[in-house]
Parts: structure tokens; sequence; C-alpha cells
């Protein structure tokens, strides 16, 4: 019963901190404040930083204290950071240092010990439930979409749904941390000696460039995702929140297919598939004519092909190194994603404070993601899975 909590558990703390993918809506809300693209795309990116540097410190915690402080640690940081957010009156750095830093730090924690505990428990199964824990991480964008469209017409501002997140979902990850239970016990992971020698192995640089590459691309696309939608002539404020759920829908629909696939052909060639088929997904934002219908399609297939990235690449680690040191050594590999979490957003921002158009971005990410696949086309690692 333990495992089946601990998984279950696992999937609610994420569908809590993946709402960040929701933050095209927030960016939105933030112009009406003279926030700049660039400004609201640094807010997003800081906090993809701040949430994968953070793992690396997790997981050294984690093997002393367990995935329940960390759980609990998560949600202390992120509901504070939000409460900073929501009471700074449109400060941008009270809202940089709030949602970006200390929001940020919450979601490192939590995701360390949601993504890593409950494959623990299932070790022939690790595409598949590393895909069901980090499914929740995309799904969390559909809920919190419609949690925030809500909150707008009932009269809330930005600020204001800031701190209602705060509390309520600080809430949630509290409770459902106390069920967060790992099969290794903490005293065989303090008595186990950690190894950094995998910073000197190949298969550790390809798996962190094949990372960068696909979230980079991703990310320069998601943050601006609805902004992208009304460049294109889509201006109904439904069809847009419902391109931003169907994306988060697909999202996390990606990672469990996408995992469970991998448990049969490997990660290594799963890869492959999913940043090419993220590649074209972002290259036909930019190519053809929108409607509402084919602007939610495409949203929904740049969701699916970027779900890949976070449920091979940890698949992969875990395989290649163990189980068992996947909660010190996938960190670093995911510090790939927080590059990306900057470059991506900035970039997208910077683009079209430039040019007034993200034509040029679409283009960019969707070079990049097929970049990543042939690169791990002639370099993946050389472990069969």
């Amino acid at each position: 019963m333990k495992k089946i909590l601990t998984v279950i558990s696992s999937f609610v703390i994420m569908l809590c901190l993946g709402g960040v993918y929701a933050w095209s809506i927030v960016a939105s809300e933030l112009k009406k404040y003279n926030f700049s693209a660039s400004q609201s795309q640094l807010i997003f990116g800081l906090l993809i930083a701040i949430f994968t540097i953070s793992m690396i410190f997790a997981g050294k915690i984690e093997r002393k204290k367990g995935s329940k402080i960390i759980g609990f640690l998560s949600a202390l940081f992120f509901t504070i950071g939000y409460l900073v957010a929501g009471f700074s009156n449109g400060n941008f750095f009270l809202i940089l240092v709030g949602i970006s830093v200390l929001a940020g730090i919450g979601t490192g924690f939590g995701y360390l010990a949601s993504l890593t505990t409950p494959v623990k428990w299932f070790p022939d199964k690790k595409g598949l439930i590393t895909g069901i824990a980090a499914a929740g991480f995309g799904l969390a964008a559909t809920i919190l979409s419609l949690i925030i469209e809500f909150l707008l017409e009932s009269g809330k501002d930005i600020f204001n749904i800031f701190i209602i997140i705060g509390i309520s979902y600080g809430l949630i990850i509290t409770i459902f941390s106390f069920f967060l239970d790992s099969p290794i016990k903490k005293e065989d992971q303090k008595n186990e000696k950690v190894s950094f020698d995998f910073l000197k192995s190949t298969n550790f640089y390809k798996l962190f460039a094949g990372i960068l590459f696909g979230t980079f691309a991703g990310l320069l696309i998601i943050g601006s995702l609805k902004p992208i939608g009304i460049s294109k002539n889509i201006l109904d404020a439904k069809i847009l929140a419902f391109a931003i759920s169907f994306f988060a829908i697909s999202n996390f629909l990606g990672r469990i297919i996408w995992g469970f696939i991998s448990d049969y052909i490997g990660s290594q060639l799963t890869i492959i598939f999913a940043l090419i088929f993220q590649a074209i997904s972002i290259f036909l934002l930019g190519n053809i004519a929108l409607t509402d219908g084919i602007y939610i399609l495409i949203s929904a297939l740049i969701g699916f092909g970027f779900g890949g990235n976070f449920v091979l690449f940890a698949r992969e680690t875990g395989h290649i190194y163990g189980i068992d040191r996947m909660g010190i050594i996938y960190p670093y590999v995911f510090l790939g994603y927080g590059i990306a979490g900057i470059l991506g957003p900035l970039t997208a921002g910077f683009l079209f404070d430039l040019s007034k158009t993200y034509t040029l971005a679409i283009y960019i990410a969707a070079f990049i993601s097929l970049c990543g696949g042939v690169l791990f086309t002639v370099s993946a690692p050389k472990i069969k899975s």
C-alpha cells in the first residue's frame, strides 16, 4: 500500500508545482502593470533555473533526512514565495524574489522528492512510473490556468491570485508529503559514499546536452504561447485558455506515453522520436494558417513532444547510473533544463521586443529541437535500455 500511496502523493505534489507552465496567462496579466515581455520572461526563466539548481541541494538533504522533509520544505518555500509576490503591489524585484527564487526553491525540492521516490518502488517500470510522477507536473497548467481565469473573471487581480495559490497549494503539498515513503532506508543512504565520478562520464554530458536542446526549444515557445496566439489573430480569450489547457493535457499524456514506450524500445530511441516530433510541431505553429482549432491542436502537439523531455532523460539516468543514485545524479543532468529555463524564455522575450513578432523565435525553437534529435542520434549513450 505504501508504494501506491507514494505514487499518488508524488503525482498530486507535482500537480501543484507544475502550475509554472500556465505562466503565459500570468505574463499577460503582468503587462497590465507595465511589465515588459523581457521582464515577465525573466521571472519565468529564473524560476526554472532556481528550480533546477535547488534540486542538487535537495538530493543531498534527501539522502540524510528522507523524502518527507524535502516535501515539507517544498511547501514552506513555495508558500512564502507566492505570499511575497502577492503582497508586492507590483514591485518587480519582490515578484522576482518571491516567484523565481523562493517558489523556485520550493518547486525544486518537491520535484526531486516526487520524481525519484516512487521509481524506487518499481525498478522494472522506470519509464512508466517516472512518466506518471512527472505527468502531474505537466497536467498542472490545465488546472491552474482554469483557476486563474475563474478568479480573474470574479474580480481578483493577479496579486490576490498569488496569495490564494500560495496558501492553498502549500497546504496540499504539506499534506501529501506525509505519504512520501522510500524503500531505501535513510541509514543506507547515509553510509553510502557519494561519488561524483559521473561528472567525468561521456554519457552524462550527452544526457545534459540532450535535455538542454529539448527543453530550450520548448520553453522558447511555452512562456509566450498565449501572446503568440494573439499575434496570429487568435483573439478569443476562451480559445487562448483552451490552447494552454490542451498543451498541458498533452504534456501530461506525453510524459506517460513516452515513458511507457521507452520501457519497450528504450529511452535512447524514444528521445530521438520525441525531439523530432517537438521540432515538427513547433515549425507548424509558424508556417500554416491558424484557425482556432488548428491553434489548439498544434499547442497540444507541442505539449506532447515537450513532455518527453522530463521522463526520458530521467529514465535513462536511472538506467545508466542506477536508481539508488538517481537522486544525486539526475539534478546535475537536469541543470540543462535550468540553463534552458533562462535562455529559452529570455530569447523569446528579447526577439519579440526587438522585432515585435514571434516568427523568428518559432524558427529557432524548431531548429534547436531538431538539432537535439540529430545530436542524440549520432551520440546516444552506448547502453541498451
